[in-house]
């Protein structure tokens, strides 16, 4: 009997660090995207400068969300402690602000079922639920470490009788397989937010998602998109993604109208 007691006591023991996890929400650190011992070739190894490197952040909202203030916040005072590295987009899910089909499609791509949410570079191992700033940073520097040098951007848009037409053109550097992205995003909006004021305003709404179909290879090959939206009064931006194998590679953003070149790392 006293044997039976002392390894019901061990299996308990043996328990309880999981059974104390149950229900806590702390995210998993971010999944390395390559090798960093096995880094992919660079053809441009000791040649020329390396390009300006961004992270993108999706922050699934809403402005029934009581909560979702918070993250919104984090992700702001996560800017500021990156000036110009963050770009910041805001998934509106279930309210007037949704784009659809695209803010259904990325929750089911990346599983949100809790509100706020946040993921960086559309890396799913980046999921966060919770609304802190250095946990934001943690998953953005880690990300970008990995990525290495990446790819370069530029854009170039006009804004023509309520009509964008947008240029999006790329420099790979790695080898790999990659796509363009075009998004456009909209500040200023004030609606009622729960959990916030009546005149609440919101910045970097997803107003607009298109990918090219194309795929290109890397290795220095230069490549191009075109994209043509109808565009309303608002105030607007246009973000370009170029993504390696599903993953971004690197962001630029410009205001709708405006053009922006190649950013080099000083």
């Amino acid at each position: 009997m006293v044997i039976l007691m002392k390894k019901w006591i061990i299996i308990l023991c043996c328990l309880l660090p999981m059974l104390s996890c149950v229900g806590q929400k702390d995210d998993p650190e971010p999944v390395p995207i390559d090798n960093p011992d096995n880094p992919s070739p660079d053809p441009w190894a000791g040649e020329g400068d390396e390009y300006f490197r961004r992270s993108l952040v999706l922050d699934f909202t809403g402005t029934w969300c009581v909560h979702c203030p918070k993250m919104q916040a984090a992700v702001v005072q996560a800017q500021q402690l990156r000036p110009g590295r963050i770009v910041s987009v805001g998934v509106h899910c279930l309210d007037a602000m949704s784009l659809e089909p695209w803010s259904s499609s990325l929750v089911s791509r990346f599983g949100i079922t809790a509100y706020p949410s946040a993921v960086v570079d559309l890396d799913g191992s980046s999921l966060i639920t919770t609304s802190s700033p250095d946990l934001l940073l943690s998953h953005c520097d880690r990300l970008l470490k990995v990525r290495g040098k990446a790819a370069g951007l530029k854009i170039q848009s006009t804004l023509e009788d309520a009509v964008l037409n947008v240029e999006v053109e790329a420099t790979a550097v790695r080898n790999g397989e990659y796509n363009l992205a075009l998004l456009v995003l909209e500040d200023g909006i004030v609606a009622p937010q729960t959990g916030a004021s009546g005149d609440y305003v919101h910045n970097d709404v997803l107003r607009f998602w298109e990918e090219s179909p194309v795929v290109f290879r890397g290795g220095g090959e230069v490549f191009e998109a075109s994209f043509s939206l109808a565009a309303g009064s608002g105030n607007l931006r246009c973000v370009a993604l170029v993504c390696r194998r599903g993953i971004v590679d690197n962001v630029t953003v410009c205001n709708a109208g405006e053009s922006i070149g190649y950013l080099f790392e000083k």
